[in-house]
């Protein structure tokens, strides 16, 4: 008989995050079934709902310590979610990799977590430049949701960066303020603010969680701002959403993202063919990064004898030049993804690469 392995799951599969929750599960389960097929060992997931809230997610991570005794755990989803579990992350020492969580930093913080997504601190630079050599932009505005580790992290990043291009000026700093798990405000205020602001922007950097990059999209272009977002890691289902409410108003957005469902990746064509037959649909970043994650534990499990915390944390951190659907991916000494990322602008509801 196979070993079976009981691996940890914490999504927001319930409340505002619950679609895109379930695009990463469906990722995972398709690894999973890939491997379960292939491997000597296999992998069951208990799965807790860590129902879009910060509480809700820790006390997931609580009971599958305590309760479930798991040596792994895929999770927490968000930044703020997986900064908060750290003091438990260190003291249960369990192997944790978020699939989707990118705040720069989080993972110097503990020994025991990887985040298999890019950080913020890897889309930026790239994305800067790309983006700058595209629109050309000199004067632009940045907004950002105030009560977010990853907005705050990505804002802090962009600001830092296109301060190195002397060229280039904000002429205004606009914010918010959006907890995780509450549903979108009124941004009025803040998106007339940039609309008047001296110099008109030429562009418009947004760090926010995925209900505020849709809904600002969307108030912006029913205020007839025309001026061209960028929004570090907006998926192509935020696109579709967008489109859909306000058609057009998506249009000419550009991203920093770790994965493009047009990638010409092998192992990434490979999964979009599978995802597609398994599931009906192309698969969105958010699968992507599900089935990333699950693919790159699995790798590990692969190397390890003993299929405990420690064992497992040491293989993860040991992963280099892995073939995984993002290209070429390893992790840094503080268990950051290391892969490259890609910039894009949508055009016809769909991401076309830039370089």
């Amino acid at each position: 008989e196979p070993t079976e392995i009981p691996i940890g799951v914490i999504l927001p599969l319930s409340g505002t995050l619950g679609p895109l929750a379930q695009s990463v599960m469906n990722g995972m389960d398709l690894a999973l079934e890939e491997i379960n097929a292939r491997e000597s060992f296999r992998i069951r997931f208990i799965v807790e709902d860590g129902k879009s809230n910060v509480d809700s997610a820790l006390a997931a991570y609580s009971r599958l310590a305590d309760q479930h005794k798991v040596p792994a755990i895929i999770g927490p989803a968000s930044s703020t979610e997986t900064e908060r579990a750290i003091p438990l992350i260190n003291n249960k020492k369990i192997a944790t990799l978020s699939a989707t969580a990118a705040r720069s930093g989080l993972g110097t913080q503990s020994e025991f977590l990887f985040l298999s997504s890019l950080s913020v601190g890897r889309t930026v630079p790239e994305g800067v430049r790309i983006s700058k050599k595209h629109l050309g932009y000199k004067s632009v505005a940045t907004l950002v949701n105030k009560v977010d580790a990853f907005s705050n992290s990505s804002n802090d990043f962009i600001t830092q960066e296109l301060g190195t291009h002397s060229d280039v000026t904000i002429v205004h700093a606009a914010s918010y303020r959006l907890p995780q798990g509450e549903s979108f405000g009124d941004i009025t205020a803040q998106l007339t603010a940039i609309q008047n602001a001296v110099p008109t922007p030429d562009a418009i950097f947004l760090s926010a969680l995925p209900e505020g990059r849709i809904g600002t999209l969307i108030a912006a272009h029913r205020l007839g701002l025309r001026i061209p977002f960028i929004v570090n890691f907006i998926s192509i289902e935020a696109i579709h959403a967008v489109n859909e409410a306000e058609p057009g108003a998506a249009e000419g957005t550009i991203t920093f993202q770790v994965w493009l469902p047009n990638s010409v990746v092998a192992e990434s064509r490979e999964f979009v063919d599978n995802y597609r037959s398994k599931f009906g649909e192309e698969p969105g970043d958010f699968a992507a990064r599900g089935y990333a994650a699950v693919t790159i534990l699995g790798e590990a499990l692969n190397r390890v004898s003993t299929y405990d915390a420690t064992s497992i944390r040491d293989a993860l951190a040991e992963i280099r030049d892995f073939p995984s659907i993002f290209g070429s991916f390893s992790f840094d000494e503080n268990g950051d993804a290391v892969t490259s990322p890609v910039i894009a602008r949508v055009q016809n509801s769909k991401f076309e690469v830039l370089d």
